[in-house]
């Protein structure tokens, strides 16, 4: 394989390492998201078993934007459990569903983060790579 070719081939490398660190970084943002998504529910969730018959409460509705509503004896929550199917538990069991998916969804953000690490890594050692042989490729078209 000549210099260029080498060259070319490892520029092209460079650049999917950068488009993949691109979706990584794309995930995170997507499970970040989600994260912050399933706390604000558990924490509504929570404000909703404390209440007391008639309290006033704020209701979350997205976009930061909320309604009034008052609380009944009533303390059930309606969670979705996937493929727009959704299940009615009490809140107690709706927060602990909660929290296993915010801790799952940390752990999906952990591993994207170690894979975004070790992609910037090899984008690193491939940077450093094709400036040597661009040199190299240079350095030979001069002579």
């Amino acid at each position: 394989m000549t210099d260029e070719s080498a060259l070319r081939e490892n520029m092209m490398r460079l650049e999917t390492a950068k488009a993949q660190l691109e979706g990584l970084s794309r995930q995170q943002e997507l499970i970040q998201l989600a994260i912050e998504e399933h706390v604000k529910a558990r924490e509504t969730v929570k404000s909703l078993a404390k209440s007391a018959s008639e309290d006033a409460l704020m209701i979350p509705v997205g976009a930061d934007s909320y309604i009034y509503a008052k609380a009944t004896d009533r303390k059930e929550v309606v969670i979705g459990v996937g493929s727009d199917v959704s299940i009615q538990r009490n809140a107690e069991e709706a927060e602990k569903i909660l929290d296993a998916r915010v801790e799952e969804l940390a752990q999906a953000f952990q591993k994207v983060a170690e894979m975004a690490a070790q992609t910037e890594g090899a984008i690193q050692e491939l940077s450093e790579k094709v400036q040597k042989q661009y040199e190299q490729v240079q350095s030979g078209q001069m002579a």
